[in-house]
């Protein structure tokens, strides 16, 4: 079957001719709640006349297959556009790569090689993915000591045992925050979420930032688990001029999201009185008023370099593992004010 020249679309090429994210493009074309008609109408019209549709046809069906294993945080954490985009990178990717993949949403808490064992036995994966979750020792142990592959995703192992892809979260955090610093802010305040090795990096980073301004200073505060109370009790002080802090880092745009939602509540002007910058360029910093200025995370392309460490790994079981990061880039927006 002679192929389009067109065949090749991916989900990040049509994000991009629609003008949305490649997260809304995989909810569209998979039928997803929370898509007007008229995107999704217009969403799948930009694919079909790329080839998306067509592209595999003819094509032999996959002989290997891959299992992705995705924490269940997307579902309460704000974080499922993040997870939607790289599940539907991965989905892209594989296809094109000839793997089939199953993709199972998990309480990584009781996640143990039992589970491991009793999916296997049922569909036979010859390399399994884990999508933002930490391996703990038993599970690390039970690909060390056997014939199974993993591969990490949006995750890393600080022992350099397995093959890993995540965004640069060092750096694109030390960015964010010389963002501040450079628009004059001095007195600063960090939000945190949940701590895993790329919130840690996230930490490092921005701290970093603040070694090369030594008239700088920060205030840390964490709203895990989506409990407010100190971000409130902080906003407050910061109404009563108790703190004195004019710019914030969220580790994540849900963190910034809450924020903004409680300066506005307390009459503190964004970003007239306190700038603001978020982490992650998740589809709802863009409707946040004013426009959330963030880091952008390229969920396709982490996923893209995941097949290819998947191929990779199925093709060489023995090579020595490899940990990538993916470049993070300014996304500008109205959220932070030049004061010096």
């Amino acid at each position: 079957m002679t192929r389009s020249p067109k065949s090749n679309a991916n989900q990040l090429e049509i994000a991009k001719a629609a003008g949305v994210s490649v997260s809304t493009v995989s909810r569209a074309l998979s039928d997803a709640r929370g898509i007007s008609d008229e995107r999704r109408t217009q969403i799948r019209k930009i694919a079909e006349d790329a080839g998306y549709f067509g592209r595999n046809r003819g094509a032999a069906e996959p002989t290997k297959h891959l299992r992705a294993y995705v924490t269940g945080s997307l579902a309460t954490g704000g974080l499922a556009p993040f997870y939607e985009a790289v599940i539907g990178g991965l989905r892209d990717n594989a296809r094109d790569a000839g793997f089939s993949l199953s993709v199972r949403m998990v309480d990584e808490t009781s996640l143990g090689p039992e589970r491991m064992v009793r999916d296997q036995e049922k569909e036979e994966a010859n390399v399994t993915i884990f999508v933002g979750i930490d391996l703990a020792d038993n599970l690390a142990d039970y690909f060390l000591n056997g014939s199974q592959r993993a591969i990490l995703v949006n995750g890393y192992d600080p022992e350099m045992r397995f093959d890993c892809v995540a965004p640069n979260n060092f750096y694109g955090a030390r960015m964010a925050g010389r963002a501040l610093l450079l628009a004059g802010h001095r007195k600063l305040l960090y939000i945190h979420d949940h701590t895993r090795w790329t919130t840690t990096q996230r930490r490092r980073g921005f701290y970093a930032a603040l070694e090369d301004f030594p008239d700088a200073s920060c205030t840390a505060i964490g709203v895990a688990n989506g409990v407010d109370a100190a971000l409130l009790a902080e906003v407050e002080r910061r109404t009563k001029d108790e703190v004195g802090w004019t710019g914030v880092f969220c580790a994540n745009d849900m963190a910034a999201f809450r924020l903004m939602n409680a300066l506005e509540t307390a009459g503190l002007g964004v970003p007239g009185e306190i700038s603001v910058i978020g982490f992650d360029d998740l589809p709802y910093a863009a409707m946040m008023h004013p426009r959330l200025t963030t880091m952008r995370v390229n969920c396709f392309e982490m996923a893209h370099q995941a097949i290819l460490l998947a191929q990779r790994r199925s093709a060489e079981p023995g090579a020595m593992p490899v940990q990538l990061e993916c470049a993070v880039t300014l996304q500008s927006g109205a959220t932070i004010a030049q004061i010096a």
